[in-house]
């Protein structure tokens, strides 16, 4: 089975477990099942693929859930038998380069060949041949030259024939001891026990010896045994969570490409909300080269969408169906992201201070890929939100141009007015035709989370009506109203 080919993809943060946590990989990752040490192995190291490999994994698992409609028994009898699986891997290693392996090795392996083979049988006229094992009949063989198929190992006198005249010889003389009550034994059957053991010794060399040139065979059925598991495990993720196959292109990124994700959802909202008797509203979003900003009033989403878009990303070049609609993209060689939980603890710094130390990090990567043709998706939520306006304002229009000025695709986030981004998009909000009443109403029930694109450059002022539909003290929000119009006035002036 052809080796896959793994690409090199730059996170920040730079920690991959830090990094999985913020966008809720680590949320994918548990609803993963996979059956066998290898499956759960890969998954605990997965790494970003590209090209041919990319798309072929795509394209499998898509097979497999055509498979799993189709035969849900199969399915479950291959995981049964999946799970039966153990690792011989540390084994074969040690095939591979001459050494001598151990009766609990060679009980191990043969139990891996016994389950190995009962998969392809079931496998067989099923499935396409890239999912089925090899043939181990002559490994097995090697294993069980009595051919009883069972689960364990023994060294049968059939190995060599000195065997079955010693252990008859033993017998008998263990018969005659049990009768006179002879514990002790005799020499001879010290000697003959030794002579058992240096034989054993040597047919367990010969068994090595035979099975070291085996040894690519069994890593194939290793290989295609993972990739089963694995595929098998991302098709089951795929139909619980109701994901779609993405479209990534792995030609050179044209200046007028876009990302585009429609009705895309966050997993992990969703489960909650849905848990709640309440709907998720999916939303949709295309990204083009340069910066987007997304423009809002609080609680209105915009952080759940960088995180769901890193979150999509990153899945679609792991090989994962993702959770959207439709999603089209391109491969990148840098994802960061950059929210108000990402900030690495830097010592004698404000929050502020590591914020911009991190952007201003991530600013040089993306200017070097620049110039290097790497592609680069930067998120950031939020910059200097802990500033005053006034330097915020200023902070983030800096932002915006920097970025603009390197080859790659921004996504951020800001509730500051006056930022000159060339492409704008805000969070619909609040519904206009929300009605006061007398109870306290659910904020979330009532914002409409579309994206939608706008000019201009300030963003809806809602503060006063969340409060009103939060049946805040009226002194309270005509207190806050008042002092609106007293700014107001002073920048009319």
């Amino acid at each position: 089975m052809e080796k896959v080919q793994h690409s090199k993809l730059i996170t920040f943060p730079e920690k991959r477990e830090e990094f999985e946590k913020i966008i809720g990989f680590d949320y994918i990752r548990a609803q993963l099942s996979p059956k066998t040490p290898f499956g759960k192995r890969y998954f605990q190291h997965i790494q970003s693929l590209k090209g041919e490999h990319l798309i072929g994994q795509l394209q499998d698992t898509q097979y497999i859930i055509q498979i799993l409609e189709k035969n849900t028994k199969l399915c479950e009898a291959v995981e049964n038998t999946l799970e039966c699986i153990v690792d011989i891997s540390q084994t074969v290693r040690r095939l591979e380069t001459g050494e001598v392996v151990d009766e609990i090795e060679l009980f191990e392996l043969k139990n891996f060949v016994l389950t190995v083979q009962s998969l392809r049988e079931k496998l067989l006229g099923f499935l396409d041949d890239k999912f089925i094992p090899p043939n181990l009949e002559d490994v097995l063989n090697l294993l069980d030259p009595e051919g009883l198929r069972m689960p364990t190992f023994y060294i049968y006198d059939l190995y060599d024939e000195r065997l079955k005249e010693i252990r008859k010889k033993k017998r008998e003389l263990n018969k005659i001891h049990s009768e006179k009550d002879d514990p002790e034994g005799s020499e001879m059957e010290i000697a003959l026990e030794n002579e058992e053991r240096e034989i054993e010794k040597q047919v367990i060399e010969r068994i090595s010896e035979n099975l070291s040139q085996k040894a690519t065979e069994l890593r194939n059925a290793i290989e295609k045994v993972r990739y089963l598991d694995v595929i098998l495990a991302k098709a089951k993720l795929a139909v619980e969570l109701g994901l779609s196959m993405p479209s990534i292109c792995t030609q050179e990124i044209e200046d007028a490409r876009r990302l585009v994700i429609c009705d895309m959802f966050n997993p992990i909202l969703k489960e909650k909300l849905v848990a709640g008797g309440k709907r998720y509203q999916p939303v949709s979003i295309e990204i083009e080269k340069g910066v987007t900003l997304i423009v809002g009033a609080n609680m209105s989403g915009k952080s759940v969408v960088l995180r769901t878009v890193a979150l999509i990303q990153y899945m679609a070049q792991l090989g994962f169906f993702v959770p959207a609609r439709v999603c089209e993209t391109v491969y990148f060689d840098t994802i960061a992201i950059v929210t108000e939980d990402a900030q690495r603890p830097l010592s004698g710094l404000s929050s502020f201070a590591a914020e911009i130390k991190a952007i201003d990090e991530i600013y040089c990567k993306v200017k070097e890929n620049s110039m290097t043709s790497l592609n680069s998706l930067i998120m950031i939520d939020e910059p200097a939100r802990t500033t005053n306006p006034h330097e915020g304002t200023a902070i983030v229009n800096a932002i915006v141009e920097l970025f603009e000025s390197v080859e790659c695709y921004a996504l951020i986030v800001s509730h500051f007015d006056g930022i000159n981004a060339k492409r704008r998009l805000r969070v619909k909000g609040l519904k206009s035709d929300v009605q006061l009443s007398g109870a306290t109403i659910n904020i979330q029930d009532y914002i409409d989370y579309q994206l939608i694109k706008v000019e201009g450059d300030e963003v809806p002022k809602e503060a006063i009506r969340v409060m009103e539909l939060l049946k805040i003290n009226d002194e309270f929000v005509n207190k806050a109203k008042e002092k609106i119009d007293e700014l107001n006035k002073k920048q009319k002036n």
